[in-house]
């Protein structure tokens, strides 16, 4: 056991120092404050969310409810995490063939990697689950037993969904191991994350508290845990014993499940191949164009990059669904005056814009095959100008995708559609240029996981936290056109941003290929 535990120690400094290093920002003190920090500041919406979901129960006089909530809720959203990072752990990492010399069963080397999983799990568990714990003990008088018994639920339910997770990993690499089915693996279990968290809401946020309470009733009756943990913060600690039964099972199932899983990726590791190369010769298509190609297809190849690409341009799609949902976006709510239109269309086509900032991460993708587009024979112009090119072909397809359905949803008028595309068409033509300007200054290809390309990375921070000094281009316009219309102030922003577009474009021309050339050495 004793290797077994330095293994696990291993692994996660191995997964955390990835983690650190591969986000950009560097192993000393600055760039684990940053990592602290970040972790922080997401904790603070799923906290939120706890704490709502238990006033939401108690304000309806079931404050049990919330417990037995949570725990579905926490049970779902450790189910949806831990397949997709199962397979990143053990589908797509290159050191099973080192691994596999280690004096260690395989089941141990396959648990290792699940251990950092579990913790994975453990933490979202205790985000989620422990401000309810702590708020049913204050109402029951127990608040040391509500922490206590917070922390040792945290603990122990993350078993039952990594068990299944495992299971369910186990299943799918029947179909999804070979070929594209993988992609779409990914992208499902990412779409039905998103799609949980924004259910969950919606719920919470509904007038029936009747229907709440019935869901909440039906479903618990699917997954005994439930009652065990309503009546164990209760008081009654009788109902440890089926739990701690029911996690010894799960962790005997593991070791089992991890030597398999173990032995598929040590199968796929040896046969796993690098990323394709492309001739520009294959076809006889321009150089711009197969430059295009291969840039999205860097990006459809790689199920992270695909998923966080769709994610990410589905967002206004669903604010608009949403929107509806709420009452908030229908044509009697907005019907004020066309500039609210104009304002929820536009804000809607730009989020492609501002949200999906490929340009940022344009060079950072292709890591460690970025040597190919040293001896491609193309000229370093037409290389940055076919990054650009892929930003905006995507954000703008995206933007007119909610254009369409504005059109379909609000009677707008021919000027705001006009002004509004013009602006968000120069808007998604500067971000594009100006990001990649970011990603010159800062390429960081020695990324140890896709995910560290494009989340973890401290270019994309610095990019998105910039978009709210685009502001101050409708506020110069409204000040140097005071009484304009809403129209005319769209218009007159979107010639500043073609104004600005031009001579970051002249800065790419002059300086920064020079600059790009230099990168790789």
């Amino acid at each position: 056991m004793r290797k077994f535990f330095v293994l696990v120690k291993f692994e996660l400094m191995d997964f955390f120092s990835k983690y650190q290093s591969g986000s950009g920002w560097g192993t000393g003190r600055r760039g684990k404050g940053l990592v602290i920090l970040t972790l922080l500041l997401l904790m603070i919406p799923f906290t939120q969310m706890s704490i709502g979901v238990y006033h939401r129960f108690y304000g309806l006089g079931r404050p049990e409810l919330a417990v037995a909530f949570m725990i579905l809720l926490t049970f779902l959203l450790m189910t949806l995490t831990a397949i997709p990072l199962i397979y990143s752990l053990f589908l797509y990492r290159n050191d099973f063939q080192y691994l596999s010399a280690l004096p260690i069963p395989e089941s141990y080397l396959g648990m290792a990697k699940l251990s950092i999983v579990w913790l994975y799990l453990v933490g979202i568990n205790l985000v989620l689950w422990l401000p309810v714990s702590i708020l049913t003990g204050l109402d029951l008088g127990w608040i040391d037993r509500g922490l206590i018994t917070g922390f040792l639920i945290g603990i122990l339910t993350p078993f039952p969904p990594l068990f299944f997770s495992t299971l369910a990993v186990l299943a799918l690499t029947l179909v999804g191991v070979k070929g594209r089915r993988k992609n779409l693996i990914s992208t499902f279990f990412g779409f039905a994350l998103l799609g949980l968290v924004l259910g969950t809401q919606l719920f919470l946020t509904s007038e029936s508290g009747v229907g709440l309470i019935a869901l909440t009733e039906g479903w618990s009756r699917y997954y005994p845990p439930t009652a065990w943990m309503v009546r164990l913060i209760s008081g009654s600690r009788a109902n440890i014993i089926p739990l701690m039964g029911l996690t010894v099972g799960c962790y005997w199932g593991l070791q089992t499940g991890a030597g398999r899983l173990y032995r598929i990726a040590l199968h796929q590791a040896e046969t796993n191949s690098t990323l394709q190369s492309f001739s520009l010769f294959e076809q006889p298509k321009s150089k711009y164009r197969q430059l295009l190609r291969r840039n999205l297809l860097i990006i459809g190849k790689q199920p992270v990059f695909l998923m966080n690409t769709l994610l990410t341009l589905v967002v206004p799609g669903l604010i608009l669904l949403a929107g509806f949902l709420a009452g908030d976006f229908t044509p009697e709510n907005l019907a004020e005056g066309q500039s609210q239109l104009t304002l929820v269309w536009v804000g809607l086509a730009s989020a492609p814009a501002l949200l999906v900032n490929l340009s940022v991460t344009a060079i950072t993708r292709e890591g460690k095959a970025f040597w190919e587009t040293k001896v491609l024979p193309v000229t370093t112009w037409d290389n940055l100008r076919s990054r650009i090119g892929t930003t905006i072909l995507i954000n703008l397809t995206a933007s007119m995708v909610m254009l369409i359905l504005a059109l379909l949803c609000f009677p707008l008028t021919i000027s705001s559609v006009i002004s509004g595309l013009f602006f968000v068409v120069m808007l998604t033509v500067f971000l594009a240029h100006s990001d990649l300007v970011l990603n010159i200054y800062r390429p960081f290809l020695n990324w140890s996981h896709p995910a560290a390309a494009i989340k973890n990375n401290l270019n994309v921070i610095l990019s998105l936290a910039s978009r709210p000094l685009l502001t101050v281009i409708p506020v110069l316009t409204v000040f140097c056109l005071p009484g304009a219309s809403l129209s005319a102030i769209l218009f007159y922003s979107g010639l500043l941003l073609f104004l600005l577009t031009l001579l970051v474009r002249k800065f790419l021309q002059t300086v920064m290929v020079e600059k790009f050339d230099q990168i790789g050495g």
